[in-house]
């Protein structure tokens, strides 16, 4: 009988983010000449966890050298070559981001690091965690970031209101002038200034003796849990999304506020979808969490699970053009109208509606 593909994959991933003696003596048990290897790697590929993925076939061969994998000679040059080339746009895109950092510090702008840098420091290795671009957040800089970078040879796009793209000497930067969506909601609005109001009263922490700003973990919290449930909404999540949540509690599960961290999710409607990540973490990714305010239990995180394994259409890196995104996404949500019900606490109909009407009658709002 073949091996569950997913199965698979969560071994490699807590092999390689643990690597302990239970779950290398766990894959003593697995056929391994019944795995496909191929949709282990496709998966793992799409997932954004392809050299993470690999660590867990590396440390097993290392820690279990008598074990035969049976991963397909050609198959793992192709997954030695992508964690190389992972592991290189990692090195380049912190080169480019150091040096705009630099360049906003020198005229006194903070850069505060939005996800990406400031989470990879908690994966066992920092460049296997793939990053698409730098998002960043300038505070009232926003405008000056926008204008500094043009002085100093960037392309800047200015079309939409959360956050202006800037293309800084081959790295795509997200200034952003709102960590979250705003439009349409004074509940928004409110989350927002809360965020805000978190940066602005942490200890700038400077990541790895640059000018970036690591976000306390307080607002990392809170901010990754927005940031992924407004994906897992309108266009789905990957792997990647959940490491991230898990590695950030398991490191910061004692300095975290978690009775207001809860409180910000009840008004907000995001305490079932954070309960689902972290119940997913601890049942499928084997994380423990110690602190008992964690709340680690979730009716719905199988679900949230196979949505993010099988249901998934990234949007945002498409090449569609804007009005043809926006019908995919009121599609994708009429489709996905249970994520509203059962995890939001909305009607699925309500948000399509506010959202339109937002985007006619409020395309610049305001804190």
């Amino acid at each position: 009988m073949s091996v569950a593909v997913p199965d698979i994959l969560f071994l490699l991933l807590r092999v390689a983010l643990r690597g302990d003696e239970r779950e290398c003596s766990q894959a003593k048990t697995v056929d391994w000449d019944m795995v496909d290897w191929q949709g282990v790697y496709d998966l793992a590929k799409s997932q954004g966890v392809a050299a993470i993925a690999f660590d867990g076939v590396v440390t097993l061969h290392k820690h279990s050298p008598n074990l035969e994998l049976r991963v397909p000679r050609l198959l793992k040059m192709r997954w030695v070559a992508i964690s190389d080339s992972i592991e290189k746009n990692s090195d380049r895109q912190f080169v480019r981001s150091a040096e705009l950092a630099s360049l906003y510090g020198a005229e006194g702008i903070d850069v505060y690091v939005l996800k990406g840098f400031a989470l990879s420091d908690y994966y066992p290795i920092p460049k296997h965690r793939e990053c698409g671009d730098l998002d960043c957040f300038l505070g009232e800089d926003y405008e000056r970031g926008n204008v500094l970078a043009e002085q100093n040879g960037a392309d800047v796009s200015r079309g939409f209101y959360k956050h202006s793209h800037i293309e800084f000497r081959g790295l795509t930067v997200e200034n952003h002038q709102f960590c979250t969506a705003i439009r349409g909601a004074r509940r928004r609005k409110r989350f927002e200034r809360h965020l805000q109001g978190l940066l602005k009263e942490a200890t700038p922490e400077y990541i790895s003796g640059t000018k970036l700003i690591r976000p306390s973990a307080d607002f990392n919290a809170l901010f990754l849990t927005a940031h992924s449930f407004g994906h897992f909404l309108t266009e789905g999540i990957k792997i990647r999304h959940i490491l991230d949540w898990a590695l950030l509690v398991q490191a910061e599960q004692t300095r975290i506020d978690w009775e207001e961290f809860y409180r910000q999710c009840d008004a907000m409607g995001y305490t079932r979808f954070a309960e689902a990540l972290t119940a997913i973490a601890v049942e499928y990714l084997g994380f423990k969490f110690t602190n008992p305010a964690i709340r680690q239990r979730s009716a719905y995180a199988k679900r949230v699970l196979n949505d993010i394994l099988y249901y998934g259409h990234v949007l945002h890196t498409s090449h569609y053009s804007k009005l043809r995104k926006r019908f995919l996404i009121v599609e994708y949500n009429l489709r996905g109208a249970w994520k509203y019900h059962k995890l939001y606490g909305r009607s699925v109909l309500f948000e399509v509606a506010r959202a339109t009407w937002a985007l006619c009658f409020e395309r610049h709002p305001k804190l």
